[in-house]
This record gives C-alpha cells, structure tokens and sequence, in this order.
C-alpha cells in the first residue's frame, strides 16, 4: 500500500506548468485568495493611521507615569528626607500642559470634543451635514489661526531664551506644546473631513448601536 500511493504520488505531474500542458486551467489550479490577502488600499491606510496616532497615546501614558513619579519621588523627599524638591509643582505643571495637549490630538481624532447636542441630534439630513460642514470648517479655520500665531510666539521664546523660575525649563518647551497639538488637530480634522461631516465620529463604546453589534459578535450571530 505505501509503494502504491509512491508510484501515485510519481505518476501525478509535480508543477502548474506539467498540470497545464496536461489540460487543466491554470487558474483553477491556484489556491483560491483569501479576502485578507488582497490588497486594501482602505485598510492599509487605515492601519497607517492607528501606527502614527500610537505615537501620542504613548506619549500621553508616559507623561502620566512621570507625573506620578515626580509626585511619589516629592512625597518621600518632604515626609522621609524632611527636604521637598522645590521644583516638584512646577514640572508637574508644565509634564500636565504637555498631556493636556497631546490628549486633545487624539480627541480630535475620535472626534471626542465636548459638545452641545441637544438641538443638533433632532436635525435631519441634509441639514445636519450643513451644520457638520459648517462646524469643521470652522473648526480647521480657529486651528490654522491658532497654529500661525503659536509659530510667531514660539520663535519669540527661541530668540528670548527664556526660562522658568525654579526648575529652569526653557518656556519654548510649553509654548511649543500649543503648536504642536493644534498643528496635529488640524491634520487629524482634515484627515477625517468626510467622516465629521457624516456625523460618524464620536460613535464608540457609548453609542447603542455598536453595542448590540458587539453583543451580537460576541453570540456569534
């Protein structure tokens, strides 16, 4: 029985190419493509972009372990050592400003900001894509003006050198964290312009409709 299924396995043509001449078609002779082996432009840029919004979602987790480390470090000088860092309050207080806007990058990104909705959410199409149209493009118009105006102030503080009082940081580093975040802000609105004006952003583990997807996910419905 096994020399048999040799002399089987050896009878049968060991490429595409022999199969072909034999007459098959060579098309039904490749193994059938999965849908996650095409190439999705979608889901390329999709991951892209998760890969380049990671960044700030690590930078905001170490900032808060800084903080707390700081903070932890203050409290054994002052009620151990009898000999507080005096410099505690005020780095904590700009690693603070630096989180504040780093977080809102990705705010802006979940399309998370605070916002009045009370009338908004009774408006019907098309004139809730209106009111989405009107309020990004105002929206991208206070984050460019913002940014522009950050820029000249930030160049103000790199030709000053000015420091702060007691730990010595350089006020370019705050300044800074106010360009850098509504710079991102902008690119993060312009990136999902058609899903703000689709009313699609803001939708996450609040939003009724995507928990009874997950439920039925999770039931295998």
């Amino acid at each position: 029985m096994f020399f048999h299924e040799i002399y089987l396995s050896e009878k049968q043509p060991s490429s595409l190419e022999e199969r072909a001449g034999q007459g098959f078609d060579r098309e039904e002779l490749l193994p059938p493509m999965s849908d996650d082996s095409m190439p999705d432009p979608a889901a390329r840029q999709r991951r892209l972009e998760r890969i380049a919004f990671a960044i700030p979602r690590f930078i905001c987790g170490a900032l808060v372990l800084a903080i707390v480390a700081v903070s932890g470090a203050n409290v054994v000088a002052r009620y151990v050592f009898l000999s507080p860092f005096f410099w505690a309050e005020e780095v904590q207080r700009y690693i603070l400003i630096c989180f504040v806007y780093f977080g809102a990058i990705l705010v802006t990104w979940d399309g998370r900001h605070l916002k009045m909705d009370i009338l908004s959410q009774f408006i019907r199409s098309p004139w809730k894509e209106v009111m989405n149209f009107v309020a990004t493009v105002t929206f991208i118009g206070i984050c460019a003006l913002v940014v522009t105006q950050s820029w000249h102030v930030t160049l103000l503080q790199v030709e000053f050198d000015k420091h702060s009082v007691a730990a010595e940081i350089p006020m370019v580093v705050p300044h800074s964290m106010v360009l850098i975040g509504f710079f991102f802000m902008l690119i993060a609105v312009v990136v999902r312009f058609r899903a703000n004006i689709r009313g699609e952003m803001g939708r996450g583990h609040d939003d009724p409709d995507k928990k009874r997807d997950e439920i039925h996910i999770d039931h295998g419905v």
